[in-house]
């Protein structure tokens, strides 16, 4: 079996060789699935990462839950750490780790213990690959494992292209599997009931 980096430098070539024209596209199919999914029906908030690159574009997602009324999260990178914290528009964003947009550390924005008991959150997760399984592969830094470690209860929705799911990458058993993994073809579940 290939390592974790030799599959995500293919699977990153593969996606970064799709035209920009194709990525939105493919991206608002996506978003179609994810707006349509009980999950994000019933969520008051997402958890979302900020699209970078070649990922899924998350902005017409974040832009459709402030239509519906529902918070939005973002990821700020601190250390070795992420932590979430409240916008209110795209414009709240400013550059931040590796050159990611990412919201301003304020901490009466900050996703906590205490926001999460007070309603249904969804955390969107990005990747660069995934198996039919529900393993992930990030981007090798292990925040979202470690958020998801220190946050449980937190539904998780990663969403990806089609070309991104492979028949079976490693994994470890500190790696944190989606609840559900959403692409433009398909939604695949792993949600334990």
């Amino acid at each position: 079996m290939e390592t974790k980096a030799l599959i995500r430098k293919r699977m990153l070539g593969m996606r970064d060789g799709m035209e920009e024209r194709e990525r939105g596209q493919k991206s608002l199919l996506i978003a179609k699935q994810v707006w349509a999914h009980p999950a994000y029906r019933k969520a008051s908030g997402l958890l979302c990462y900020v699209s970078c690159k070649s990922e899924v574009q998350t902005a017409v997602l974040m832009e459709h839950a402030w239509k519906e009324g529902k918070s939005v999260y973002c990821p700020k990178v601190c250390g070795n750490e992420m932590e979430f914290y409240r916008i209110t528009g795209l414009g709240d964003l400013e550059a931040g780790y590796k050159g990611i947009r990412e919201p301003q550390d304020r901490e009466e924005m900050l996703f906590s213990r205490a926001v999460m008991q007070e309603g249904n959150y969804l955390m969107i997760m990005p990747g660069c690959a995934f198996d039919k399984e529900g393993n992930r592969i990030g981007y090798g830094g292990g925040y979202y494992d470690r958020y998801l470690e220190k946050h449980g209860g937190i539904e998780t929705m990663a969403i990806c292209f089609e070309m991104q799911i492979a028949e079976k990458i490693p994994s470890e058993f500190h790696d944190r599997k989606p609840d559900w993994i959403l692409t433009e073809c398909r939604a695949y579940s792993y949600k334990q009931q």
